[in-house]
């Protein structure tokens, strides 16, 4: 009940698709739940496990790709193809993981940063025949069949989808393994002394926010009729840590619920991409010296504090 609770705010957009009748809007609608589900599966591994990736696009692209290449070839329904987006995302996030697991937070973000761009690359350069002839590929991407064929119904779809993953994110951050990750991100070498397997609980979150990232990487596609190399590009990360450092990471409510809001006014205002990443500069430079980083920072200097030798015995 206190999971459902605090998942109440995700609420707001499934009442808001069901409310709205205007087709633009709703495409609108659909499109920010998506994209506030990615930033939610950010929040885990950047927010409650303290690993600040900038490649969160990639397990987003990669699921969005094997959405569209499933449903292209007709190797599956449509919506187990979007499904099967958290499979690819799940597995994107674990190459991540296994690859930052030892690393500095610092090297963490360049290492992310590049898999995320490498992926980018290879995506806007492979060419291909698609069924029926048609070559497909590079920086136009790969066609998909929209779907749900109307606005209304993915509208719905995506934010029921929304609140199902926030509520699936706070249960997981409410457990044991929540527990592990907020220990490993307090300090590392406490928690490997009170016997948490660090590397494995780091990689963990990886394949967890991974997994979320795909699935919304699968709807993102299938709602625009497209996978492209954009879905691979920084700006998608940038955009989740900016929200994220100034919504109260760790939250996942908090980060969802802004970059809903974002998202749902960046795109109805039709903001160029350049201001854009203007803005999640911006937001970026309010969280380092925002509420949330001077609490962190206090946290930090307590548990590095010596404990006196008097107060040990």
């Amino acid at each position: 009940m206190t999971i459902l609770w605090r998942a109440a705010p995700c609420l707001v957009p499934l009442g808001l698709v069901f409310a709205v009748q205007d087709r633009f809007a709703l495409s609108v609608l659909a499109f920010a739940a998506a994209q506030a589900l990615f930033v939610a599966g950010w929040d885990l591994v950047g927010g409650a496990s303290g690993q600040p990736t900038l490649g969160h696009a990639l397990p987003l692209g990669a699921g969005a790709y094997f959405a569209t290449f499933v449903a292209g070839w007709n190797l599956a329904p449509l919506p187990t193809a979007v499904a099967g987006g958290a499979l690819a995302g799940g597995l994107a996030g674990a190459l991540q993981g296994r690859l930052g697991a030892r690393l500095s937070r610092l090297s963490l973000a360049v290492v992310t940063l590049a898999t995320a761009e490498a992926a980018r690359e290879v995506s806007s350069v492979f060419r291909f025949v698609w069924p029926g002839g048609l070559v497909v590929g590079g920086d136009s991407g790969i066609p998909m069949v929209v779907y749900p064929a109307d606005e209304a119904s993915a509208a719905r779809l995506a934010a029921a989808v929304l609140v199902v993953g926030v509520a699936a994110l706070l249960w997981i951050g409410g457990s044991s393994l929540g527990l592990a990750m907020r220990t490993v991100r307090a300090d590392d070498r406490l928690a490997a002394a009170s016997g948490i397997d660090v590397v494995r609980v780091r990689v963990l979150a990886f394949v967890i926010a991974g997994a979320v990232a795909g699935l919304a990487g699968g709807l993102a596609a299938a709602m625009t009729g497209r996978a492209s190399p954009a879905m691979l590009s920084l700006e998608p990360s940038l955009f989740a840590f900016a929200v994220a450092s100034i919504a109260g990471p760790g939250t996942i409510v908090g980060p969802a619920a802004a970059a809903y809001t974002m998202t749902a006014a960046l795109q109805w205002l039709d903001v160029p991409g350049t201001i854009r990443l203007t803005l999640d500069a911006a937001l970026l430079i309010a969280g380092a010296f925002g509420p949330s980083a001077a609490a962190h920072l206090r946290h930090v200097r307590h548990v590095s504090t010596p404990v006196p030798a008097s107060s040990a015995r």
